[in-house]
């Protein structure tokens, strides 16, 4: 006859299951988030190379005096590129060209719209990715003037917004805009339910 003392503690195979479908469980919510975050970060990363870009032109034409041409590069047309941001200051009279200062997107990112996020509170235009001067991808002539304004080659201002984020993931749109009579770039973060 056996008493309580010779029992041997441990688990039911009823308990070892339970434990094992909760840790699961937890294990997908943490790997779920680390996808999401990881989107994020790669368009917080892509929203700063924009931001960057553009004022670090601004500030080039403001200090050295000088015009400085901004375009965007969006077409992807090979394995391996990425879209950018790119400026270089005009060159005067018989001054050769500088080389253009090129600010590469991270992988992964691109300048998308995606479905049903509306147009920033600045309300340039959401009519594509890069819409500056109610122009798709902007005109092909973009400048920074000494004063700060942002304008095209005929000296109208130009305002406008660039949507980024990874393709297909709504929670990592971030958007940029320009305000073109005085420069003024700022950006904004898709909370799910609204732009901040």
């Amino acid at each position: 006859m056996k008493t309580v003392k010779d029992r041997q503690s441990g688990f039911t195979l009823l308990e070892a299951v339970f434990v094992l479908g909760f840790a699961m469980t937890l294990m997908s919510f943490a790997i779920y988030q680390g996808v999401n975050t990881l989107s994020n970060y790669r368009a917080n990363a892509a929203q700063d190379v924009v931001v960057t870009a553009l004022r670090q032109a601004r500030l080039v034409s403001i200090t050295q005096r000088r015009d400085v041409q901004v375009w965007v590069e969006q077409t992807v047309t090979a394995p391996g590129q990425v879209p950018s941001i790119n400026y270089q200051i005009v060159p005067l009279g018989n001054e050769p060209p500088q080389p253009p200062m090129k600010f590469l997107f991270p992988q992964g990112t691109q300048m998308v719209l995606e479905p049903g996020i509306p147009d920033t509170p600045m309300a340039f235009g959401n009519s594509a990715p890069v819409y500056i001067g109610d122009v798709s991808g902007g005109p092909k002539v973009m400048v920074f003037h000494p004063d700060g304004e942002f304008t095209d080659p005929n000296y109208n201002l130009l305002n406008g917004s660039i949507f980024i984020g990874v393709p297909n993931q709504p929670g990592s749109a971030r958007a940029v805009t320009i305000m073109g009579g005085i420069g003024c770039i700022d950006h904004f973060t898709w909370v799910g339910t609204r732009w901040e």
